[in-house]
């Protein structure tokens, strides 16, 4: 019986795996077509140096970036790395949020990955053009509230605004420690935003595991971009969406 359960939980894993890197492909099209300004959905992929269309043997996540050794098959031009590495990510987001949720599949799961997708966009466009688009803003507050009507009916959402309250605070703190103690704006309009909306979502039953986890990596994070960019703004996305997913996952449970 135990072989069966253990088949089962790989049989999950080889298809949720699968599945985030399937996503992670949309990712990196949704990512670049929202600032394009492309059509999202109904245009095929195409070379972003020859504009030839993609065939199916192009489309495969990270493995035709290798067999193709990083280059288009029409003009040759190198194909940027951010390609597979969105798509690894994503599939290594997806199993973590299943092993942190307890091997189960279900609505709560899906939610999750929905949360996880709208904020890996963020960070992307974020980390390629500084700034978060309101799209994907409005999307997130959607995917929260749907997420805390499953948690707790539709008298939960009044419970949440203290604590969206409360964040924008403390993103005001952390805008307030960059610009006196490095002279830059360290977080933007967006990001006040986000930390609503993450407010929202986490509680304040997170509240000090998020200022904790977004002040140490956003600081580590920015020193890093300022070595490497020579550029003394960063996008702060990456440290905001990632520490309010980690609580989202390992913080103290949200009761409403």
């Amino acid at each position: 019986m135990e072989i069966f359960i253990t088949l089962s939980k790989f049989i999950q894993v080889f298809f949720i795996g699968l599945f985030g890197l399937i996503m992670g492909s949309f990712i990196s099209l949704v990512s670049h077509r929202l600032v394009s300004k492309e059509a999202m959905l109904l245009a095929r992929s195409k070379c972003v140096h020859c504009n030839s269309k993609l065939k199916i043997r192009s489309l495969v996540p990270i493995f035709s970036w290798i067999i193709q050794r990083g280059k288009c098959l029409n003009c040759s031009k190198k194909i940027s790395i951010r390609y597979p590495l969105i798509e690894f990510f994503c599939a290594l987001g997806f199993l973590l949020t299943y092993i942190a949720l307890d091997y189960k599949i279900d609505l709560k799961f899906m939610f999750y990955l929905a949360i996880f997708v709208t904020m890996f966009i963020m960070v992307v466009v974020d980390l390629e053009h500084y700034f978060i688009p309101d799209i994907l803003q409005f999307i997130l507050v959607f995917i929260v509230t749907l997420l805390t009507i499953h948690n707790g009916g539709l008298n939960s959402i009044y419970d949440g605004l203290k604590p969206a309250l409360a964040f924008v605070a403390f993103g005001f703190a952390i805008w307030i420690f960059f610009y006196y103690s490095a002279g830059i704006d360290g977080i933007g309009i967006d990001d006040f935003k986000f930390f609503l909306i993450a407010g929202f979502m986490l509680s304040l039953n997170n509240f000090i595991l998020f200022m904790f986890l977004s002040g140490i990596i956003g600081a580590l994070f920015g020193a890093v971009w300022q070595k490497l960019k020579k550029d003394e703004t960063f996008p702060f996305a990456p440290a905001i969406c990632l520490s309010a997913y980690l609580c989202l996952l390992i913080g103290k449970p949200v009761i409403y």
